[in-house]
Parts: structure tokens; C-alpha cells; sequence
């Protein structure tokens, strides 16, 4: 899939991607995630779509609460995961921004020679583990900018395709000179600091760079790997009920 990079900063941008390459940035990015924005986000609805949705939905969000998530990589590979843990088999317990920040999942994103692949393993849908392909996201790049924590951020966006409207927009900074980032969302040319979507919102806290330790990921192995197509169709076979009210 194509990436557009037709404006001229991003042409640096790639540029800056090769030239820092040789130093072999690792480290450690904490992010808070947040709901926080649903509810706005919910209110700007028409009025139909708010008596169908207001009563059970807005209890969710406003139970919801903030999590941190972290981004761990060097050279070779990063992985992205939640840091607070969730208990599904308690009500209570049930926390949407857990949920749409990744669950329990985790993500990882390899850099090949001249590509990056990434994957997402997931245990606990189907009860057994599996590693599901992500696409590359078909990304705009923007020229607007603004700094977090520190690094100067760029701005691409993910457009809808069945009604043209823009559903997702990230920041991410070419000083981090890998295409890693937050769950399935990578493939821009640095590390994605910031994440905004209309009930979500995933922000760089701290970010941890060469640290003393040596940042370790281990990749899972052994684990059968599906395309997300073969993972859905397993879905609607293991879970047929749960994909007919869908």
C-alpha cells in the first residue's frame, strides 16, 4: 500500500528516517490513554442516534477509566501493550478505554530489510493464541505540527472510506527514525507519539531513550499467523451469535 509523501517536508522527513538510522535508537514510550473525549463526541450525534445510544453507552464512557500503555523498541522490532490489566469476568471491572487501547493484546511491529511487518497476537479471543496480520494504514501527511514531550511532531491522517470524512489522525516525530507505532496504526516515517480518534485518545507521557538496560523484546514464536480475513472468518465460525448482532 501506498503512503502519500507528496508534499516536500516529508521528503526530509524519509531522508531523516536513513540518516539516523545508523544510530540505533532504542527505548521505552509511556502513553496515557483516555475516553474522556466519547462523551463530547457522542453529544454532537443527531438526536435519533442519541436516544438510541445515550442510555446504556454514556454510562460506559463515564465509568471508563484512564490507562497507561506503553511502546517498547529498538532497531529490530517494537511492542505495544497495556499496562493495567483488566478482569473481564467482573462487571465493575470493565473499562472501554482498556478495551479500545489494545485489551490484552499486544502488537508488535518488525523492521526488515526495507519494510516493516506488522502483527497482532492475540490469546483470549478464541481462547488459544494467534498472531493476525495488520495492514498497512493508507496514511495522509500533513504540515501541521505542534511538539510533544520534547520532540517536534507531524501530523497524518486516516480518511474513512465509505464517507470521506478523516476518523483518525496521529503525530508522530521523524527524530525517532522508525515507522513503529500504537497498536495497528504504524507505517509513518517516525514513531507515533500521539493517537486521536473520536472516542480515544492515546498521548506520549515519557518518553525513555538508550537506557543503561538494554531494551529486550521477545517475539512470539511458534504461533500460527493469520491475515485479518482468516481471523475473521474463524471468528464468525467459533462465535456465530455474537457476529449476527453485529
Amino acid at each position: 500500500m501506498k503512503i502519500n509523501y507528496n508534499e516536500k517536508n516529508n521528503k526530509s522527513h524519509i531522508y531523516n528516517i536513513y540518516n539516523f538510522y545508523s544510530q540505533k535508537i532504542e527505548g521505552k514510550i509511556t502513553y496515557l490513554a483516555s475516553s474522556k473525549m466519547a462523551l463530547k463526541s457522542i453529544e454532537q450525534n443527531n438526536e435519533d442516534s442519541k436516544k438510541h445510544i445515550q442510555k446504556g453507552v454514556n454510562q460506559i464512557y463515564k465509568n471508563a477509566k484512564d490507562i497507561k500503555v506503553i511502546l517498547k523498541f529498538n532497531e529490530s522490532v517494537s511492542e505495544y501493550y497495556a499496562v493495567d490489566k483488566m478482569d473481564f469476568t467482573n462487571k465493575d471491572d470493565i473499562n472501554i478505554t482498556h478495551i479500545m487501547s489494545g485489551s490484552e493484546k499486544k502488537f508488535y511491529t518488525q523492521n526488515l530489510t526495507m519494510k516493516y511487518e506488522s502483527k497482532t497476537l492475540d490469546c483470549y479471543l478464541l481462547g488459544e493464541c494467534f498472531l493476525i496480520e495488520n495492514e498497512l494504514p493508507k496514511w495522509i501527511l500533513k504540515q501541521e505540527t505542534k511538539t510533544i514531550q520534547g520532540f517536534l511532531c507531524y501530523k497524518a491522517i486516516l480518511i474513512n472510506p465509505r464517507n470521506g470524512k478523516q476518523n483518525l489522525e496521529a503525530w508522530y516525530t521523524p527524530k525517532l527514525p522508525y515507522l513503529y507505532g500504537i497498536m495497528e496504526f504504524y507505517g509513518l516515517p517516525g514513531v507515533i507519539l500521539e493517537l486521536n480518534r473520536a472516542t480515544l485518545s492515546i498521548t506520549a507521557i515519557k518518553v525513555e531513550l538508550n537506557p543503561i538496560q538494554r531494551i529486550e523484546i521477545t517475539e512470539p514464536k511458534n504461533i500460527k499467523i493469520l491475515t485479518q480475513e482468516e481471523f475473521k472468518n474463524l471468528t464468525r465460525k467459533a462465535m456465530p451469535d455474537f457476529n449476527n448482532r453485529n
